[in-house]
């Protein structure tokens, strides 16, 4: 999730002068302060036990919900009581019946829907920062958790193993841990591993911890870390700086476990803010495997469509009329989406079909890829045997 003003390759060189170090402060401070009034934590602190998993929702991008909740009730276990989902939005944002829609297709899981406010909607649909939305659902969800455990559920991840989080869950509790991630922060923030500082994504959470300071200190900060300067992501400044080290724990997840793209909610509002500008697009061509996931049949095909257009520059991936400018787009992306797609594939059993052919063809002809690169890729052998039969319908 960081999006402070990237330049790059070592942590001491985060930032190319002080100047620059100077100007990212000044701006992210006053966006701290913005943000600050929008939300503060006024119920009472969490008492039950078990867990609790919060979802920041993308209300523009709605049809991504369902893939996901049906992962995770399929990795759920017994102390996950409830699963929050924020939505980014006021009240009647979302489609109508769409709420009664997903609980009606998973009434095992105990679903509650929170909104927005008046002045959070409007503030952030101003601002336009997914960061700032994804900090303000977190802390929505915090405020409102009655476990003294949370899970902070991306909405971009993929949960494909039945045991793993109940193996998290349980290592989380037993170690007395205030934050458990699945790996910890690298070079890109100007953080490095050695700072010890866990990620958020997947991560379990004491819900006590985080409220036990101010909900904006979970924003992203522009500071100094051992001599070095750096741009805190969501919680790193509580981390390192309120937490002691051995408070802070990762427990990785397996790569066959997880398909998280990283950044796919990010990119795809980021376009909509700025369609058709030259911008990271590396995941958000995952976005209509996950419509296509979540029951959404023709999204794959749609997307192919759009993208033999040859007009890579303006593609309507969704048909929703945000034009995503995939030239950045590089055969080593395509590579690594595939790969998540066709693991949740073989994870969850579904049978070879042409339509995932097909796009993933279209997509590594969108980045010119040489015809003998096209599949070829980092697939384990089930995942390529899956790829085989797909192709030879």
């Amino acid at each position: 999730m960081a999006n402070c003003l990237l330049t790059l390759e070592r942590p001491m060189e985060k930032y190319k002068s002080y100047l620059h170090f100077l100007f990212a402060k000044i701006y992210k401070d006053f966006r701290r302060y913005q943000i600050s009034k929008l939300i503060s934590w006024d119920t009472p602190p969490p008492t039950e036990s078990g867990c609790t998993a919060i979802i920041a929702m993308c209300s523009r991008i709605p049809y991504i919900l369902s893939g996901v909740l049906e992962c995770l009730w399929s990795s759920s276990w017994e102390e996950l009581r409830e699963v929050v989902v924020v939505v980014d939005a006021e009240l009647g944002a979302l489609p109508v019946g769409f709420e009664d829609e997903i609980k009606h297709k998973l009434p095992q899981l105990k679903l509650t829907f929170l909104y927005y406010n008046h002045q959070q909607a409007k503030y952030t649909t101003k601002v336009g920062d997914p960061f700032i939305y994804a900090w303000l659902s977190w802390s929505i969800g915090f405020n409102y958790a009655r476990t003294k455990t949370v899970l902070i559920q991306d909405y971009d991840a993929l949960v494909l193993s039945k045991e793993v989080l109940k193996k998290r869950y349980q290592a989380f509790i037993e170690s007395g841990a205030k934050i458990q991630g699945v790996k910890w922060f690298g070079f890109t923030i100007g953080l490095t591993p050695e700072d010890r500082l866990a990620t958020t994504w997947e991560a379990f959470v004491d819900v006590n911890w985080v409220r036990s300071y101010p909900p904006v200190m979970g924003y992203h900060k522009v500071g100094r870390l051992n001599g070095r300067q750096v741009c805190y992501d969501m919680y790193d400044d509580i981390q390192a700086n309120h937490t002691p080290e051995n408070q802070r724990t990762i427990m990785p997840m397996p790569e066959e476990d997880l398909a998280h793209t990283s950044e796919m909610i990010v990119q795809y509002m980021m376009f909509k803010k700025n369609p058709g500008k030259v911008l990271p697009c590396f995941s958000v061509i995952m976005v209509p495997f996950f419509y296509w996931l979540s029951g959404r049949e023709h999204a794959l095909t749609n997307a192919t469509q759009a993208l033999q257009q040859n007009n890579c520059q303006q593609v309507d991936l969704l048909a929703d009329g945000v034009l995503i400018n995939l030239s950045l787009l590089k055969i080593i992306d395509v590579d690594w989406i595939l790969k998540n797609i066709i693991q949740v594939m073989v994870k969850k059993d579904i049978k070879p079909f042409k339509e995932i052919i097909d796009y993933g063809t279209a997509l590594y002809q969108a980045c010119k890829t040489p015809p003998e690169q096209i599949w070829v890729g980092d697939f384990t052998a089930a995942q390529r045997e899956w790829i085989q039969a797909a192709r030879a319908l």
